[in-house]
Order: C-alpha cells, then sequence, then structure tokens
C-alpha cells in the first residue's frame, strides 16, 4: 500500500471545499439569467414557432360583370362569385344586363371606354375583342388561382387560346347531340338508338320515317341537321378524313375533294327530301312533331321539353351517329373574359380565372345553365336531370376527344372567321338550287375567305 502524505491530504481537502462552494452557488442562483431552467417549472426541447403573420388587408373593390339580361344567368354568376369571394373577400360583385347581344354591346362600350371589368362572351366573339386589345391574358391568373388546365376540356379551352395567351373561360361544354322523338320511332316500329350507333344505322332510319306526299314534297322529315352552324360546317367536313384548313400554309381548303365528301354525306340527305333544307322557309318540323332527329346541343334541351309537352310525344337524346372515317363532334360555347383596361386588373382576372376551378364552376352550373368543361366534374350528378329527369345525359359529355371547335374563329383573323359562314350559306343555296356544283360554290368560299388572311 502506497503512503498517504500530508501533501496529498492537503490536495484533497482544498477539491471538497471547492465542490461544496460551487454547489452552494447553483442552489442560491434562481432568479439570475441561467441557460438551465429550474427543473421544478418543467422543461421541453419545442421550438416555439414565430406567430403567422396577419392577411394583408386589401381596399374594397367593386367588379362589375355584364352578361345577358337573364335571371338564370345572373343567378349563375353571383353564385360563382360567392364562391370566389372566399379567396377574395374584399371583392363584391356589381351585376349588369346588356341588352341585345352581350357580346356586341360589350364591344361597343369598350370603344367608350366603359366596358365592365368582366364581359360574356360567344366563342365567335373572342378573336374580334383580341385584335381591338380590350380582353386581358389570363396566364398569370390561371397560376395565382390554381388553375389545371388538364382538367378543362380541350376544345372548349382552344377557343380562348391565342399566340400563347388564353384570353377566355369557358362556362360550358355545348356539342352536338341528337334530340330524339321517340314516340313517332315507336310509331314506325323503331326502337330509340344507343349511344355508339353508325352513320348506316343512322342514314336507314332517316330513310324509313321520312314520308313524302304524291307530288315527292316531304311531309315528314327524317332529320334536321341544324345545317347552318359553322360547327357542323366544320365537322362534317371532316367526316371522311379531310380537313377544311391547311394547317401549313393556314389557308381555307373547303373545295378538297375529301372534305366535299364529307359535307356530301349530310347534303345529299338534303338534296334527296330526308333531312330538313335550311335555307327554305319552313315550320320548325322537329317542333311540330314531324321529324325524328334533331341536331343540338344541350341549351336547346328546354325548347325539347316544351315541344314535346305542346305536341305530346316523348323525347330523349343520343349520340351523334359514328361516322366511317372520322368521328368529329362540332362544339361551341360561351364564357366570360376581363376588360385588359379594368382598374381592378388582378381581381377581374383572377375571377375569369376561378371558373376554371371546380368550387366556383360547380356553383355556377347549378342553376342549370351548364354542362361541366372540367373532367373532374362530369360524373357529378348536380347538373343531370335538367331540364327533365330520366334522359341520356351521358351523351352531353360523351366522346370529348372528338369534339372539334370552331378554328376559323381563332385561327383566322376575325374579318375572315366572321365572313365564313356567310359564304357557306351562299355556297350551299346555289347547290341546292341546281345553280352550282359543290365544288365550284366552295372554290368561291376559298378564294374570297383567304383573300381576307394577310
Amino acid at each position: 500500500m502506497h503512503a498517504i502524505t500530508r501533501k496529498s491530504l492537503l490536495i484533497a481537502l482544498i477539491a471538497i471545499i471547492a465542490f461544496t462552494l460551487a454547489a452552494c452557488s447553483s442552489g442560491n442562483n434562481e432568479n439570475k439569467n441561467n441557460s438551465t431552467p429550474p427543473a421544478n417549472e418543467g422543461t421541453t426541447n419545442e421550438t416555439k414557432e414565430p406567430e403567422a403573420e396577419p392577411p394583408v388587408k386589401k381596399d374594397p373593390v367593386e367588379l362589375t360583370v355584364g352578361s345577358w339580361a337573364s335571371e338564370s344567368e345572373q343567378k349563375s354568376v353571383e353564385d360563382w362569385f360567392a364562391a370566389f369571394q372566399k379567396t377574395h373577400p374584399h371583392v363584391t360583385l356589381k351585376y349588369i344586363a346588356l341588352e341585345g347581344d352581350p357580346g356586341a354591346t360589350a364591344l361597343t362600350m369598350a370603344a367608350s371606354g366603359n366596358m365592365p371589368d368582366v364581359v360574356w362572351l360567344a366563342d365567335a366573339h373572342v378573336r374580334s375583342f383580341y385584335e381591338q386589345g380590350v380582353v386581358a391574358p389570363l396566364n398569370d391568373a390561371f397560376d395565382r388561382m390554381s388553375v389545371d388546365l388538364n382538367d378543362v376540356n380541350p376544345a372548349m379551352l382552344s377557343y380562348g387560346a391565342i399566340d400563347g395567351n388564353y384570353y377566355f373561360a369557358p362556362r360550358d361544354l355545348s356539342h352536338m347531340v341528337v334530340f330524339t322523338n321517340k314516340t313517332l320511332l315507336e310509331q314506325e316500329g323503331i326502337p330509340m338508338p344507343t349511344d355508339g350507333w353508325t352513320w348506316d344505322q343512322f342514314v336507314d332510319i332517316v330513310k324509313q320515317v321520312t314520308k313524302k306526299n304524291d307530288a315527292g314534297e316531304t311531309t315528314q322529315y327524317g332529320v334536321d341537321f341544324n345545317f347552318n352552324w359553322l360547327p357542323n360546317y366544320i365537322a362534317f367536313a371532316q367526316a371522311a378524313g379531310g380537313d377544311y384548313l391547311n394547317r401549313e400554309t393556314m389557308k381555307l381548303q373547303f373545295s378538297d375533294p375529301k372534305v366535299i365528301e364529307g359535307l356530301n354525306m349530310y347534303a345529299n340527305l338534303i338534296k334527296e327530301g330526308y333531312a330538313l333544307n335550311p335555307f327554305t322557309p319552313s315550320p320548325n318540323n322537329f317542333a311540330e312533331g314531324k321529324a325524328a332527329f334533331f341536331f343540338h346541343v344541350r341549351p336547346g334541351a328546354n325548347s325539347v321539353k316544351d315541344w314535346a309537352k305542346a305536341k305530346n310525344f316523348q323525347w330523349d337524346v343520343v349520340t351523334l351517329p359514328v361516322t366511317p372515317v372520322k368521328y368529329a363532334v362540332g362544339s361551341g360555347t360561351s364564357g366570360y373574359a376581363a376588360n385588359a383596361k379594368s382598374k381592378h386588373l388582378e381581381e377581374a382576372t383572377d375571377f375569369v380565372a376561378s371558373l376554371l376551378t371546380a368550387e366556383p364552376h360547380k356553383a355556377f352550373g347549378m342553376a342549370g345553365n351548364a354542362v361541366p368543361v372540367l373532367k373532374s366534374l362530369v360524373s357529378d350528378p348536380y347538373w343531370r336531370n335538367i331540364p327533365e329527369e330520366g334522359k341520356n345525359d351521358d351523351a352531353y359529355i360523351a366522346h370529348p376527344e372528338n369534339d372539334v371547335g370552331r378554328d376559323t374563329d381563332v385561327l383566322l383573323p376575325a374579318a375572315a372567321g366572321s365572313k365564313l359562314s356567310n359564304l357557306l350559306a351562299d355556297a350551299f343555296i346555289k347547290y341546292f338550287n341546281g345553280q352550282a356544283s359543290l365544288e365550284d360554290a366552295l372554290k368561291v368560299v376559298d378564294e374570297q375567305t383567304n383573300a381576307l388572311l394577310k
């Protein structure tokens, strides 16, 4: 065993005294700024998060919205606006009823500098408003409002797409369907067609139900094609695989043989008296219960319901018959755009953009005015059973991949697009009256329209 020296005892004694003093010092230091809190107060390792900054208060804004002088449209806009206010509580709405054609009225107001902040437009108006610089691009607002463009029917979205920007938000999907007089078919022993029926099946039925008197005049038609609607010209022109527009030169080619072949699939039924000639004075045969089929869009359903009630026939709706080469379905829409000179441009563009988000779009459609353009809402029941329960509402949303828009209204200058419908009508009048071959008549359409292109 090692001997304990006086020196080692002295060192040990000094260490004990130092430890005791340190302990006493710690116990008497409770009120000082110490990095270790007292044990009896409890401790936590969580870091206290900074308080969230209060939302920035914005000055109140009154947004003027101009649209139809219609109670149902006003209600739709107000319901849409109520959903929009959840993210923009500082904004209030003033609805302005625009007399006559709201688009034309809005353009007149724009020339005077008093166009509303947001205006209703038909698909055919967008290019004119764009060329006159009175509508604002929506791209930034789409980002702010988290619009998913992949969720929007592409044909409807295309109406607002010009030179890399969007200037218009579509409010509804209106593609061509076939309203059907079920009672008339039953009288002929023909069952109601089903979605996916073929062109040959359609033509057979049309010929079976057509009635003519001894003079060869048609007294009961197979179909009213609603032929002189521009989206129908465009769709029918593609039925045989042709294209009315050269996508490289951006020149019209309605006189192309394949385009003529497609148009003649419909036009020949008119010439032969199986389909209604829209260019001759005649009553609305479908409304009178004297036509089996009527090509139209969902907004026409209210009228069909009223006609059926007045003439005591049952009705339903089915998709367009599938044509052999290309299945093209004419479509159109209307919607809203923001005034490029609005004093509240951010709020105006945000409001328009919000129409392409789920809650506001559904709120707008709750009044029954619209088939949704959002793919995510087509299976939602809110828009169905209007104006009457038990109809084939799936026809209104079927085959969206086959919808064709009015490219001439979007891709061509407004002067050319607006003239096209009248030129096509003149061409078919001459053809049906025997004044020109369809090829020669359509060559005039191409020449006169292309002369307006720069």
